[in-house]
């Protein structure tokens, strides 16, 4: 068996099985090259940079050149760079579908065992979203959207000026 073949072997670790359906989870050292946005990362896995989108967060665009920046977009890159800087070691799962149409792994992202998805949502700097078939990361980034909401942080933010709740006060003060 060739090295590389030994390396591809040793890549995937085990299988999960949540719900009935089997995850792969893999152990090779994956790392943090860069953030591209607040839901988009680059990793080095195997040699090889890899574009991770976070599965079940939708963060503010910052990158999409037909669109303005969009509310606490470049807070929630900032959020993300902040908490996975470059040479943090990750852990990726995977749902259903392990590509989505723009060839970007499809992972929930997990730093010392917590779900940076789910966080992103805690902060207050993305909405939870489902694409079909993928729903493993959603319950628990849609509860912490919710603990967000209730402790009224990032789009919640009443005092945060272009967020929805700041200019509901604004039209009725």
């Amino acid at each position: 068996m060739g090295v590389v073949a030994k390396l591809s072997a040793a890549a995937v670790a085990a299988s999960v099985t949540f719900a009935g359906v089997a995850y792969a989870t893999e152990s090779s050292p994956i790392t943090v090259d860069r953030v591209i946005d607040g839901d988009t990362i680059d990793v080095w896995k195997l040699g090889k940079r890899i574009r991770v989108r976070l599965l079940n967060i939708d963060a503010p665009e910052t990158k999409d050149p037909n669109q303005p920046i969009e509310c606490l977009g470049p807070e929630a890159a900032s959020f993300l760079a902040r908490r996975l800087p470059t040479g943090t070691r990750v852990e990726l799962r995977y749902d259903q579908e392990r590509y989505d149409r723009y060839g970007r792994t499809l992972a929930g992202v997990y730093e010392s065992g917590r779900l940076i998805n789910a966080e992103i949502a805690a902060a207050g700097l993305g909405a939870p979203v489902v694409f079909e078939p993928n729903r493993r990361f959603y319950p628990e980034v849609l509860a912490a959207a919710r603990e967000a909401e209730s402790r009224q942080v990032g789009a919640h933010a009443p005092d945060v000026q272009c967020t929805l709740p700041a200019q509901v006060e604004s039209a009725t003060a």
